[in-house]
């Protein structure tokens, strides 16, 4: 057919919401795409139903004992000088990419923030970054809150200046401060203590520091200035309560040499009596080397504008009272990244002769991890003032997306085809169940007078999200079950999940345990599988990950989000049949023209093309 497709994916949206939005008016690009396209409600992701696994199967069309990205997996790239740190890369995928089978038919890929598609397989066309979420390889150095009365992220303390009254045209004495980008290494030196906040830190001694001046131009403090000096001269930002400063284009000092990055300022909130002050300072992005060709790096900055991957995840987080700041932080930068996405898709379908183009976008699964237990009304129905507070939070998000699906699809037209795809949905999440203690009530992990796990006792414990191994001789260090053992222990295992009953509902929450020779008929396989696999039921376990992809509670569900729509695509069809994830690319390659990746298992969606119907 050799069509032109469009993926846009959306990380952790989920048709139940959309649905309920769409009802009511507020998404309309999304309704748009259901009208004149197919809506598939019923698809369903691989296990577990979390972000590393279900990209990578999206790009692939292969299960995860395929292409084994089977968690957030740590590994040594290059751009870190081969420090350690957590999160996975193209490197993970034993699977071959959508975008290499393009190149191998002559076309042409644009990858823009696709997960796991870093360091660059392709030759040809043009990839942005490609990280996770965050750790973000490319950037001199993560976001800051610069704080008077918030020390957990970067202190800031501030003394009176009267001498600047004048020069600074402050009605009240100024106080000044240095907020100060430190040089905090490259993260991940210790490759045992590296997790997904672990920073990435380029900045080379003693780092950069810019300077604060509080002032007033009413009868309080109202304002703040930002310079490069102190004594106020060389402002680079006047900011009220709320304002964030332009983007700034600033040089600094690395460990790759010096380089240019970009960032911006907020003055997140500040008190009359100038006792509050909270800055928040954007993660500082290379400019020249976040892309493949690197050349693309300035061309796009020059014509689309500053690129950001951290949209404000690292100070908002999953949990809410540690928060560093408001929601609004997050809300304003995924807008700002939406519209550079629909800027990029413009600008590069627009000046290259393309064939695939996939992006990504991260901002919902980030607030169902932070909110969405308080913002469902099932979830939380005595408080729906902070509720409804949150819920507005998610869904100006659903917004902004649908703001950024209408640019893009007014800006390729009728002659492309634009999937629009998410890889697992989101649940309120607010019951967890420790796995550790199941099994040790049954008897098969044994902590000792410390609260660590006794191994020389312990015969089974918990691996990643839904796996239990068994602890066995000749396999783990310190093995206490005999191979003969293996079999009868696995047995044991899944009768304890099966039978344990939460105290406080008295409900079952597993619904699923397979043996490790049973889990094929999940797709998983391999040698990253434990010896035991199991699933939650909602409303058990975390936002997504332990339960299966047909789950929901509430508003919301874990299923993931599929719309199709352009030339060769049904109008105005919801399927009834099931798909899965890994038919996504077989049905992208059926539509291009294109042979599907070599590892691809998924089928192409028939029942949603004009030529079948």
């Amino acid at each position: 057919m050799s069509r032109r497709c469009i993926l846009v994916g959306m990380d952790g949206a989920n048709p139940r919401f959309v649905l309920r939005l769409v009802a009511q008016g507020r998404l309309p690009n999304f309704g748009r795409m259901m009208e004149e396209g197919v809506f598939a409600p019923h698809c369903l992701s691989s296990l577990p139903t979390s972000t590393p696994e279900n990209w990578t199967t999206i790009a692939t069309g292969a299960w995860n004992g395929t292409h084994q990205v089977m968690s957030f997996q740590k590994f040594r790239p290059p751009e870190l000088h081969g420090r350690w740190m957590a999160g996975y890369s193209s490197e993970e995928s034993e699977a071959e990419f959508v975008w290499d089978a393009v190149e191998r038919a002559g076309g042409c890929s644009i990858l823009l923030k696709y997960p796991a598609s870093w360091p660059p397989t392709m030759r040809t066309g043009v990839q942005v970054c490609g990280c996770h979420v965050r750790p973000c390889l490319h950037q001199i150095d993560g976001a800051h809150l610069f704080s008077t009365v918030e020390p957990r992220n970067a202190p800031l303390v501030l003394r009176p200046r009267p001498e600047l009254a004048g020069p600074l045209g402050s009605k009240l004495p100024p106080l000044a401060g240095e907020m100060a980008f430190e040089a905090r290494g490259l993260g991940g030196e210790d490759s045992e203590d590296v997790s997904l906040s672990t920073p990435v830190c380029k900045l080379a001694p003693p780092g950069k520091v810019y300077h604060l001046f509080v002032i007033s131009t009413g009868s309080g403090y109202d304002r703040a200035v930002v310079a490069r000096d102190g004594t106020g001269r060389e402002r680079i930002a006047v900011l009220p309560p709320g304002g964030w400063s332009e983007w700034l284009l600033e040089s600094f000092e690395t460990v790759d040499g010096t380089r240019e990055g970009t960032l911006r300022f907020k003055l997140e909130e500040l008190s009359p009596d100038g006792r509050v002050v909270k800055v928040y300072a954007t993660q500082i992005m290379d400019v020249d080397h976040y892309t493949f060709p690197e050349s693309a790096g300035r061309e796009l900055y020059e014509n689309v504008g500053p690129f950001i991957t951290d949209i404000g995840w690292e100070g908002l987080g999953h949990d809410r009272s540690r928060a560093w700041f408001g929601e609004s932080v997050m809300a304003e930068l995924a807008d700002h990244q939406h519209r550079w996405l629909a800027g990029a898709v413009r600008y590069l379908t627009g000046t290259l002769d393309w064939t695939l183009c996939m992006l990504q976008a991260h901002c919902i699964d980030c607030a169902n991890h932070h909110c969405l237990d308080v913002a469902d009304p099932e979830a939380n129905p005595e408080d729906r003032a902070l509720g409804d507070r949150y819920l507005g939070f998610i869904e100006g998000l659903y917004e902004s997306l649908d703001r950024m699906l209408g640019e893009i699809m007014d800006a390729v037209g009728e002659d492309t085809c634009i999937f629009v795809v998410s890889d697992h949905g989101g649940l309120p999440g607010h019951m967890r169940i420790d796995v550790r203690s199941v099994l040790e009530e049954a008897g098969l992990l044994v902590l000792d007078g410390r609260g660590e796990v006794d191994w020389e006792k312990t015969r089974a414990y918990p691996s990643g999200s839904i796996f239990v191994n068994v602890n066995l001789e000749g396999r783990e260090p310190r093995g206490t079950v005999p191979p003969e053992l293996y079999d009868r222990t696995c047995d044991e295992i899944i009768a304890a999940l099966h039978a344990y009953r939460d105290p406080e509902t008295g409900l079952h929450p597993f619904n699923l345990a397979l043996r490790r020779v049973d889990m094929r008929y999940l797709g998983l396989y391999g040698r990253k599988v434990g010896d035991v696999v199991f699933t939650l039921r909602e409303p058990f376990g975390g936002t997504h990950g332990s339960q299966l992809s047909t789950a929901e509670w509430g508003i919301s569900s874990n299923t993931s989000l599929l719309i199709m729509r352009g030339p060769g695509i049904r109008r105005g069809v919801e399927l009834e049949r099931t798909v899965w994830l890994t038919d996504v690319v077989p049905t992208m390659c059926h539509l291009m023209g294109v042979p599907v990746p070599h590892h691809a298992e998924g089928a192409v969606i028939y029942q949603a093309l004009e030529e079948f119907a």
